[in-house]
C-alpha cells in the first residue's frame, strides 16, 4: 500500500474544527456467550487485545427519515479489549471508511461515544441502522474530511452485561482496542500502523482523555497524532453536584449504574422501591433523548431510602475511592496536541471540569 506521512497538525487541525460486553472471567481462547444479533454469538476470544473477532457489513444513516447514509463502507465489528480489571471481554463497534479518497494513509479516528444510555438497543453500533444516533453528524463531519472512524459501543453496550458507564479504564481501552481493530480489519483496507487520533465529548470526552492517558503502557505502539477532549468529566465529584436535579440528572444515575456494575457495588439498599424502579428503566429502557425528556431536573435524594442526595454517597467508602480513582488529569498523555473543548461544548454538563482538564493538560505540557 503506497504511503506518504500525514503531517499531524493537519490531522489535528481537521480534529478540532469538526470537532460492548460481557464481562467474564477467561483465559485468551476461552468462550464467551456474547448475545443475540447475528454477529453476537458464542465466540472464542482470539489471544491478543484488539483482534477482531468477528465482522459484517452495517449501514449508517444520518436521519430518523433513513432518507440519507453516511458515504463510507461500514462494517460493525466484534473485538477483544479488557475491562477494569484486565480481564479480556468482547466489545462491538463499527468502523466506517469514507469513499473520498486521502492521502496515503489514511487515518483513523477513535470516536469515543457521548452518553447513549445504557440499554443494549442504545448502542452506537444498533442506532444508526434506525437512524436514531444523535452523534451521526460530526462523525460524517470526520468522514467529510477523509478520516476513517471508528465507533467504539463500550463495554456491555450493545452485548450481554451491564454498560460500564464512566469506567476510566475500561472505556478507554475499548477505545483503544476499537483502533487496533480497525487497523486489522481485513475488510476496512486501512494501514496498520498509520496515524490515529482520538475524539470524544461528554462522557466521550473522559473515554477520549482516558484512552490518551493510558495509550503510553496500554497501546505504545498507536501513533496517536492528538486527542479531542470536549467537556470531560474529569471530577466526578464536582459532575455529580452539577448534574443531579439538573435537566442532565439521569446521566448521574447512569453513572452510578455503570460504576456499580463494574466494581461489584449493589446499589439497592441505598434506594427505596421508587429508587430502584428509575433506576432499573434507566438501566433497561431509555436511550439519551428519551431518558432526558422522561427523567428532567431528577433528583437523587427523592430515590434513597434515606432521603439524602447519593452525592453525599460519593464521599464515603467504598465509592470515594471509585470516584478517585475516575480522577482525569493524574496520569501523563502521549506529547501530542490536545484540544480539551469542542465546538459543542455549552450544551455539556461542566465546562468548570473542562478548565480543570486544561489546566491539568497544560501541567503536563500537552497543550
Amino acid at each position: 500500500m503506497p504511503s506518504r506521512r500525514v503531517p499531524r497538525r493537519r490531522v489535528v487541525a481537521g480534529l478540532v474544527v469538526t470537532c460492548a460486553a460481557t464481562t467474564v472471567a477467561v483465559p485468551s481462547g476461552g468462550a464467551v456467550a456474547a448475545g443475540p444479533d447475528p454477529e453476537v454469538r458464542q465466540v472464542r476470544l482470539p489471544d491478543s487485545n484488539g483482534d477482531v473477532i468477528s465482522s459484517q457489513p452495517g449501514v449508517f444513516h444520518l436521519d430518523p427519515l433513513k432518507a440519507v447514509k453516511a458515504d463510507a463502507k461500514v462494517q460493525r465489528v466484534m473485538y477483544r479489549t479488557t475491562d477494569r480489571t484486565g480481564m479480556p471481554i468482547a466489545v462491538t463497534g463499527t468502523v466506517l471508511v469514507p469513499h473520498k479518497a486521502h492521502a496515503a494513509p489514511r487515518p483513523i479516528i477513535g470516536f469515543a461515544p457521548a452518553p447513549q444510555g445504557l440499554a443494549d438497543r442504545c448502542a452506537p453500533s444498533r442506532q444508526p441502522a434506525e437512524g436514531t444516533e444523535y452523534e451521526t453528524l460530526p462523525v460524517k463531519g470526520l468522514l467529510d474530511e477523509g478520516y476513517a472512524v471508528v465507533v467504539t459501543d463500550y463495554q456491555g453496550l450493545g452485548t450481554p452485561g451491564a454498560q460500564t458507564c464512566m469506567d476510566r479504564e475500561a472505556q478507554g481501552r475499548a477505545v483503544l482496542d476499537a483502533l487496533r481493530a480497525a487497523q486489522r480489519l481485513d475488510a476496512a483496507g486501512l494501514p496498520d500502523a498509520g496515524p490515529v487520533a482520538l475524539h470524544g465529548c461528554s462522557q466521550g470526552g473522559g473515554a477520549s482523555a482516558a484512552a490518551a492517558e493510558l495509550a503510553p503502557t496500554y497501546a505504545p505502539e498507536l501513533k496517536i497524532q492528538g486527542a479531542v477532549v470536549g467537556a470531560p468529566p474529569a471530577d466526578m465529584n464536582e459532575g455529580a453536584d452539577s448534574m443531579d436535579c439538573s435537566l442532565h440528572g439521569a446521566f448521574f444515575n447512569h453513572a452510578l449504574t455503570g460504576l456499580s456494575a463494574s466494581c461489584g457495588i449493589d446499589t439497592a439498599p441505598y434506594l427505596t422501591a421508587h429508587g430502584r424502579r428509575v433506576t432499573n428503566d434507566l438501566r433497561d429502557n431509555p436511550c439519551t433523548t428519551q431518558a432526558l425528556a422522561e427523567y428532567p431536573f431528577l433528583n437523587s435524594r427523592f430515590l434513597t431510602a434515606g432521603g439524602r442526595p447519593l452525592t453525599e454517597r460519593l464521599k464515603r467508602a467504598p465509592w470515594d475511592k471509585i470516584v478517585a480513582d475516575q480522577q482525569l488529569g493524574r496520569r501523563r498523555p502521549p506529547s501530542r496536541p490536545c484540544s480539551p473543548t469542542a465546538p459543542w461544548t455549552t450544551w455539556c454538563p461542566s465546562r468548570s471540569q473542562t478548565r480543570s482538564s486544561t489546566a491539568d493538560a497544560v501541567r503536563w505540557g500537552v497543550v
